[in-house]
C-alpha cells in the first residue's frame, strides 16, 4: 500500500513535452477544476470525482471549494490555459484521451500503467504559468471509478496543495513591503514576508501586537506575543485568548464557538495549536472565517499568536485564506537584543 500510494506522484520526467516556449499565465476561475474526458467516462466518474474535489466548507454560508466542468479532450484548444485540469481515461485503446494519455506521458509512465504500479500522475505548467494537471488512467482494471474512491484524499489533497502555491504567487506578484519587514525585525525582533499592498494598520509596543490590512476583499493578518512561554494550552484557552485580542484590537469581534474547532498542529517546525472556525461582529454586521496560531518560540522564549481573518461578503473565502496562510507560513524570528542598563 505505501508503495502505491508513493508512486502516485511521479516527478515530471514521467510527461514528455517538447520545447518550452514563454509560458502565458492560466486563466479562468481558480476553483473551478476541468476534467477532460470521453462523455461515457466522465458520466460514470463524475459522481466520485464530485465526492473527492466538491467538498463543503463553511465561512460562514457554505461553500464548495471546487466546482467540476466538463471538458471533451478533442477540444483541449478551449481549455488549454484553464488553471486547473485533471484528464481522465484508459490507456492503450483508440479514444482521444488514450491518444492525448500517450502523448504526455512518457512510456516508463505508461508502462507503470500497465503493471498497475500507479495510476495518478501530476504535473506543474504543462501549458500555461500556475496550471495544474492531473493525470488519472487506468489499463481497464481497476476501473476508474475504483481508482477516484480509493485515492480521493490524495485527489483532493493535490489541487489543495496546488491552490496554496497558486495562491502564494499570486499575493506576492507583486512584491514586498521591505521596509515594513524590516522594521518589524529591528523593533520586534521578528518578521515576515509582507506583500506590497498589505497596511500596516495598528503596532502596540506595549501591549506587543501588530496588525495589517489587505482590502477589497478584506483579509487581515497580525501577530500577538508575550515575553514568556506558556505551558499547554487548551481549546478554552486559545477561544478566551482570541476573544481577548478581538475585544482589543478587532473592534470587539467574537468567536462563534459551536462553530469553531481546535488542534494540535506543527506550526513552521513549532509545536503549537490552532483555532479554525467563524468570527462575527454583531455591533457592525460582519463575519467570516479565520485561523488562529499558538505557540512558542524557543529562541525567544517569547508565546505568540499569529491571527489570520477574512471578510468577503459574496465570494468564496476559502482561496484567500490560502493567501494570508502562504504569508503566515514565512513567520521567522531572530535573537531578542540586549536592553541596554
Amino acid at each position: 500500500m505505501k508503495k502505491i500510494v508513493f508512486l502516485l506522484f511521479i516527478c515530471s520526467i514521467l510527461f514528455s513535452y517538447g520545447c518550452k516556449k514563454k509560458q502565458l499565465i492560466a486563466g479562468g476561475q481558480r476553483d473551478v477544476i476541468v476534467v477532460l474526458a470521453e462523455q461515457d467516462d466522465w458520466f460514470k466518474t463524475k459522481d466520485a470525482l464530485e465526492n473527492a474535489l466538491g467538498r463543503d466548507v463553511f465561512t460562514p454560508n457554505r461553500e464548495t471549494i471546487y466546482e467540476l466542468m466538463h471538458g471533451l479532450p478533442q477540444n483541449l484548444p478551449s481549455y488549454i490555459y484553464s488553471k486547473n485540469l485533471i484528464l481522465i481515461g484508459y490507456v492503450g485503446d483508440l479514444s482521444e484521451v488514450s491518444n492525448l494519455i500517450s502523448t504526455l506521458l512518457t512510456d516508463k509512465a505508461q508502462e507503470m500503467i500497465q503493471k498497475k504500479e500507479a495510476f495518478i500522475f501530476e504535473k506543474e505548467n504543462p501549458w500555461a504559468f500556475a496550471q495544474y494537471l492531473l493525470v488519472i488512467a487506468s489499463p481497464g482494471k481497476p476501473e476508474l471509478v475504483d481508482i477516484i474512491e480509493r485515492y480521493k484524499d490524495v485527489i483532493f489533497d493535490y489541487f489543495e496543495n496546488a491552490s496554496y502555491k497558486r495562491a502564494k504567487w499570486l499575493i506576492y506578484s507583486g512584491g514586498r513591503e521591505e521596509e515594513k519587514e524590516e522594521k518589524l525585525k529591528n523593533e520586534f525582533n521578528f518578521a515576515v514576508d509582507l506583500p506590497i499592498g498589505f497596511y500596516w494598520m495598528r503596532e502596540d509596543s506595549i501591549k506587543t501586537f501588530a496588525k495589517f490590512v489587505r482590502r477589497y476583499p478584506y483579509r487581515l493578518f497580525s501577530i500577538a506575543w508575550q515575553e514568556n512561554m506558556v505551558g499547554s494550552i487548551s481549546w478554552n484557552d486559545a477561544c478566551r485568548i482570541r476573544d481577548s485580542i478581538g475585544a482589543l484590537y478587532f473592534e470587539n469581534d467574537v468567536i462563534v464557538k459551536n462553530m469553531t474547532e481546535g488542534k494540535r498542529v506543527e506550526f513552521l517546525g513549532r509545536d503549537g495549536y490552532k483555532l479554525e472556525g467563524i468570527w462575527e461582529n454583531n455591533e457592525r454586521v460582519m463575519g467570516g472565517p479565520f485561523r488562529t496560531y499558538f505557540f512558542n518560540d524557543t529562541l525567544q522564549k517569547r508565546f505568540y499568536m499569529i491571527d489570520i481573518h477574512v471578510f468577503a461578503p459574496g465570494k468564496k473565502k476559502w482561496f484567500y485564506l490560502k493567501e494570508l496562510e502562504a504569508v503566515a507560513s514565512t513567520f521567522k524570528t531572530y535573537p531578542l537584543k540586549e536592553s541596554k542598563q
